[in-house]
């Protein structure tokens, strides 16, 4: 009796031990396929500060742009010439937007991968970066985007200016060439101009803040996802 109870005993103990074993091979494969992630997800980071780096560039060109070109109306457009003027005008453009890559932090969600991140600070800001610092990113882009448009045509319109187009220049959509206009100086000095202008400046500024958040952001997830990984 004792015999088959003992066998009986190991026979159950060794089936546990199989369950167990899986398990652990289970929960390792699990964890690789949640670094794998994660270092794809690194990938994207970096490639996204790239991307926050070079829009950054360019605001910081076109306020510089709209800040020569008030300082010239007030001068009654005593500093530049009428072409300087309008090339500073056709290069200000606030409307350029972040697009990040989050398809790698998506797949982290559906696959599980993400409940198997053992720091919650990076749950937390991955979850910061990914939801809420996108929405604003794009709730301000939209208006950022309507602004453009504004802006553009009445520029366009008020100018009688036609443009070629190299879609090859520039880091993202191309570069405009003035190809011929005629100057509206009575325009050029409106409250209308000056006040678009003012309105590109202030939505540069707030842009460029939220860039700098969102650049804070990734820096310090990608700090903490190669910790994770190690």
């Amino acid at each position: 009796m004792f015999k088959y109870a003992f066998e009986g005993t190991v026979i159950m103990i060794g089936i546990l031990f199989s369950f167990y074993i899986e398990e652990m091979r289970v929960e390792s494969k699990n964890i690789e396929i949640k670094n794998e992630l994660l270092s794809d997800l690194n990938g994207s980071l970096v490639d996204d500060l790239e991307q926050i780096n070079n829009i950054k560039e360019l605001l910081n060109e076109s306020l510089e742009s709209i800040s020569e070109l008030q300082t010239d109306m007030n001068n009654n457009h005593q500093l530049l010439s009428n072409l300087e003027s309008l090339k500073k005008i056709i290069d200000v453009n606030v409307s350029i937007s972040f697009f990040p890559e989050d398809g790698v932090f998506t797949e982290l969600i559906s696959s599980g991968s993400f409940e198997l991140i053992k720091n919650k600070q990076l749950k937390s800001k991955l979850l910061e970066i990914y939801n809420h610092q996108k929405e604003r990113n794009y709730s301000i882009s939209d208006d950022m985007d309507v602004l453009g448009k504004d802006y553009e045509i009445a520029v366009l319109q008020n100018f009688r200016i036609s443009l070629d187009y190299n879609s090859l220049d520039g880091e993202f959509y191309g570069k405009p060439i003035l190809n011929d206009y005629k100057f509206d100086r009575d325009y050029y000095l409106s409250n209308e101009l000056y006040g678009l202008l003012t309105t590109n400046y202030l939505f540069g500024v707030m842009y460029s803040r939220l860039l700098n958040d969102i650049q804070k952001g990734y820096i310090a997830t990608l700090a903490l996802s190669k910790k994770e990984i190690s």
